[in-house]
């Protein structure tokens, strides 16, 4: 066996113990013997220089650098898999795809309408919608793995180019029955002390209220922190406690007793779709900007929740 398959089964073996946390399971996932993926799994340790895995009741748990390693080890085997996806559709000649990376919330709530007009143009391509932290859908936008990112605001980045799809005030999230819902509009103040989920601080969100909050001299008991900021929304209407969040965020929530309220002094959350400068390719991107800034101005357009006054 050449040297580099040998790596690449070593990693093979690897990715598998730690997804199902054995040496049986990997055995399974794989095919082979649990003497052989154990043989494997040392000449692995011995080739790193450093212990992977520790034994913790009776299950197999990545060392951090273990787990670092595994993020990387992920990385090149999704990597692997779309190619090898990609000559299968060459092979039968599927028409192209576009792909569209995402921060979940606007993969929940902006890409359906999206897509179904997108769609609905004849000839247009098919899309392939994945999901990503902020970071993710930089690094595919940037490394020109998809034709379009929908992410948080962004600090300036050279290679990339923005399109402001929208922009959405920060409202609070609260449970049905909370004291604070008697209030149309809630200030800094009257979150001092109470139960808070923060949300994603690396997209920025939270760091904006973070600062309203230390201007006034204001701090909420943090109980939790969630950057999905949908799920925060699900979380504060379960009564872990109060969070912020926006009219794409508490959409699948407003039919299920959140209550929203306004915020002074406002905070406002942008989103953008971000491109490779180099890209170059069939893709009709204005078209799709064009849809994308409509879709998300028909949903911020919806009728606001009884104590709101605007979504948007």
């Amino acid at each position: 066996m050449s040297k580099s398959r040998l790596q690449h089964r070593q990693l093979e073996v690897f990715r598998a113990v730690v997804r199902s946390g054995s040496v049986t399971g990997a055995s399974r996932i794989l095919g082979i013997s649990q003497p052989g993926v154990s043989k494997i799994l040392t000449q692995t340790e011995e080739l790193c220089g450093f212990c992977l895995f520790e034994r913790l009741h009776g299950r197999l748990v990545p060392t951090q650098r273990g787990l670092s390693l595994f993020d990387e080890t992920e990385r090149l085997f999704v990597g692997m898999e779309q190619i090898e996806h990609l000559m299968e559709r060459l092979r039968a000649e599927e028409p192209r795809r576009a792909v569209i990376a995402s921060i979940p919330v606007l993969a929940q709530e902006l890409m359906p309408p999206v897509a179904r007009r997108w769609l609905d143009v004849p000839g247009a391509e098919r899309l392939a919608l994945t999901t990503r932290d902020a970071g993710g859908v930089m690094a595919m936008a940037a490394s020109r793995r998809a034709e379009i990112g929908l992410m948080g605001s962004l600090q300036r980045v050279p290679s990339l180019r923005s399109f402001l799809v929208a922009r959405t005030r920060a409202l609070i999230a609260l449970p049905p029955g909370h004291p604070l819902a008697a209030r149309a509009t809630i200030r800094p103040a009257d979150l001092h002390g109470q139960p808070f989920i923060g949300i994603s601080r690396h997209e920025g969100q939270q760091t904006l209220i973070d600062r309203v909050l230390e201007d006034e001299g204001v701090r909420p008991l943090e109980v939790a922190e969630c950057p999905l900021i949908a799920g925060a929304a699900g979380m504060a209407l379960a009564g872990v406690g109060i969070t912020f969040t926006d009219a794409f965020a508490a959409r699948p929530f407003l039919g299920r007793g959140l209550i929203l309220r306004d915020f002074a002094p406002a905070v406002t959350f942008e989103y953008r779709a971000i491109w490779s400068e180099g890209m170059s390719n069939p893709f009709d991107r204005t078209a799709f900007l064009r849809l994308l800034g409509e879709c998300a101005e028909a949903i911020l357009s919806e009728p606001p929740p009884e104590g709101v006054t605007r979504l948007s």
